[in-house]
């Protein structure tokens, strides 16, 4: 007597997935990682343009604070960075306006720091 399984599409029974479709997926994953990799980058240069210009006179760093400010508070592309590295909008604002706060209150608190880049050296193999 042979076995006949029943599959069910139910919502709490997981479905099949074919190679395909997972290996899909995988290769979406990696091409987007430069693109993450950027947009973090162009995100962690305005909040380093905000910290390190908020209080400062010299003309280029006021500039740079200012379009920072500006672009952290007010653009639409911000959000469309906030949305590609899951991070919310609003929340990173509220932590940049509590820093600012507590900056000229006296506090002494670091900005974020970017974490360094790492190259790597391609290797060429000749014969």
């Amino acid at each position: 007597m042979t076995q006949h399984y029943q599959y069910s599409e139910s919502p709490s029974e997981p479905g099949s997935i074919l190679p395909s479709q997972f290996f899909d997926g995988r290769k979406k994953q990696k091409a987007a990682e430069p693109l993450k990799r950027l947009t973090l980058a162009v995100l962690a240069d305005a909040v380093r343009c905000y910290q390190t210009g908020f209080d400062t006179r010299a003309t280029s760093r006021r500039r740079a604070f200012l379009e920072a400010r500006q672009w952290l508070f007010g653009a639409f592309s911000f959000e469309n960075v906030c949305y590609v590295l899951d991070i919310t909008p609003d929340y990173l604002r509220q932590m940049l306006r509590n820093w600012r706060a507590r900056r000229l209150g006296g506090a002494c608190v670091p900005p974020v720091r970017r974490s360094p880049v790492i190259l790597v050296k391609q290797v060429t193999l000749s014969r």
